[in-house]
């Protein structure tokens, strides 16, 4: 099932190091579920362990995708889960944090729970991986005292970060602001999606290795789907 296509996001994302923060930029168009699906599976194949950060139940819309799409739900089944906000519980949540208006306490409970979410991995730098982001940021963006307040404490402080590498997906179409130009800037790679002659294509478009400028994976239709689901 899309052997090359595996070994070339494999292959990619060997280099990406601990600290990184990747932001993939997509839109509603694009089915973005399949390039989550392929670093899920990078991740377990290589051992490598993943965190979700599930914000305002973004989790539970993916997870329906993979769904409809013929993937198998398992990785996200299995995935142990804090969540922000919302009310639907998506793989083996691990914590709650409500007060999604409130950041310093945002940012206590989430620094607390990532903590103890890396102290039971042990010393393995583990994927963090953000999905539902795009809601907070459109919360955000209103009030630029509260954005910068959120960058400022929460965002900047994970680059660079030994114990974990970032990726958060964004829909660039529904954060159109300086909260998406700030994410972009602080992050070390930009990945950004678009439906080309039939193909989903994925391109680096800012990477702190010059070489990697350009660089695209391409998923061609017929090499995803159909594998085995679990059922829920």
């Amino acid at each position: 099932m899309g052997e090359n296509l595996e070994k070339t996001v494999f292959v990619y994302a060997e280099t990406i190091r601990p600290g990184e923060l990747v932001l993939v930029e997509y839109t509603s168009k694009e089915p973005v579920c399949l390039l989550l699906y392929e670093v899920l599976k990078y991740a377990r194949h290589n051992g490598i362990p993943y965190v979700i950060v599930d914000v305002l139940d973004g989790l539970h819309v993916v997870r329906a995708q993979f769904r409809f799409a013929g993937l198998d739900t398992s990785p996200i089944n299995g995935a142990q889960v804090i969540k922000i906000g919302g009310r639907l519980d998506t793989g083996r949540v691990l914590g709650k944090i409500d007060e999604v208006a409130e950041l310093p306490i945002l940012k206590r409970r989430f620094m607390e729970l990532l903590e103890s979410i890396g102290e039971e991995m042990g010393r393995e730098p583990l994927i963090r991986i953000v999905i539902g982001a795009t809601e907070l940021l459109q919360q955000l963006e209103s009030d630029p005292m509260r954005c910068e307040e959120f960058f400022a404490s929460i965002i900047r402080p994970m680059v660079g970060n030994p114990r974990s590498r970032g990726l958060v997906f964004i829909n660039r179409k529904r954060v159109e602001g300086p909260c998406i130009k700030e994410v972009e800037e602080i992050s070390t790679r930009v990945l950004r999606t678009r439906i080309e002659d039939g193909r989903f294509v994925v391109e680096v478009v800012k990477s702190i290795y010059f070489d990697g400028y350009g660089t695209e994976v391409v998923f061609e239709p017929g090499t995803m789907g159909g594998g085995q689901n679990d059922g829920e």
